[in-house]
């Protein structure tokens, strides 16, 4: 096609081309010849216009050809894959995602105590975490783990601010008070009960704990800690969050060290040990 100044211009035809020479670029261009050079090594076997040993030899170049050209694909395909896996990191919103699935308000399962060592517990009064997990805790006990557990003295100051805290009037120090009771009761029945090896320590706190814990193993690599984040008037759901020690190592050792200070800071109450 010309225009009328006589300046030859591509036409449909010449775009056809550039449009077909694009797309055997690469990796095509590479696919189309050894297909065709198979075709044509196949044709001469059939028609033995060629000695065999020459169609063998055509077979196996062929079949390198094809092999080099699949380790090449996969190569560039794992060039393509990083890239795109940085460009999604670069994307990626930095502490915009929801921490929805990272807390939850659910209660310790008793799968996670089975087979422990070493349970640490850290509450209120850990009324419903001893009533539910009565079982499992007397079972360990007879394996021989070491069991911990720190809760709020009923003699002293705490169940008052536990109150407080609860937006409960002058006289709630008495509901926590009582509420404490029957767990320390509960721990006075495990002890009488343990048979094995374990041991079973207590202490009670002069003060309301900031968050409670359970601490299972929290020293192995495979160690796990619930922290449950207290309310202020709590409706009867409280965020608790699970770590893992291989996961967040960091955060783990800081727990450790909470437990290790509030443990310190409590009165030792009876030790409920069974040799």
């Amino acid at each position: 096609m010309s225009d009328a100044d006589g300046v030859r211009r591509p036409g449909r035809s010449s775009a056809r081309t550039a449009a077909l020479a694009r797309r055997l670029t690469g990796g095509e261009l590479e696919a189309y010849l050894v297909s065709g050079t198979a075709l044509v090594v196949g044709a001469l076997g059939l028609l033995n216009v060629t000695s065999p040993d020459v169609v063998a030899a055509a077979t196996l170049a062929v079949l390198g050809v094809i092999t080099f050209d699949l380790l090449t694909g996969r190569r560039r395909l794992r060039r393509v894959e990083s890239v795109l896996r940085g460009v999604a990191d670069g994307l990626r919103p930095t502490g915009a995602g929801s921490v929805d699935p990272l807390l939850t308000a659910a209660a310790p399962e008793a799968a996670v105590l089975a087979g422990a060592r070493d349970i640490r517990l850290v509450g209120v009064t850990l009324s419903r975490t001893i009533r539910s997990q009565l079982d499992v805790l007397r079972q360990q006990l007879a394996d021989g783990a070491t069991v911990r557990v720190a809760l709020i003295d009923p003699t002293g100051p705490a169940p008052e601010e536990a109150a407080r805290r609860n937006g409960l009037d002058a006289n709630g120090g008495e509901v926590f008070a009582r509420r404490v009771q029957p767990t320390i009761d509960l721990l006075d029945y495990l002890a009488a009960q343990a048979t094995g090896g374990g041991r079973l320590e207590v202490r009670l706190l002069h003060f309301v704990p900031a968050f409670g814990m359970v601490l299972v193993d929290p020293e192995d690599p495979t160690g796990r800690i619930s922290i449950d984040i207290y309310s202020h008037r709590p409706d009867g759901r409280e965020a608790t969050v699970t770590l893992r020690a291989d996961r967040d190592p960091v955060w783990c050792r800081h727990f450790v060290r909470e437990f290790d200070r509030v443990w310190a800071a409590g009165r030792s109450g009876d030790d409920r040990s069974r040799a």
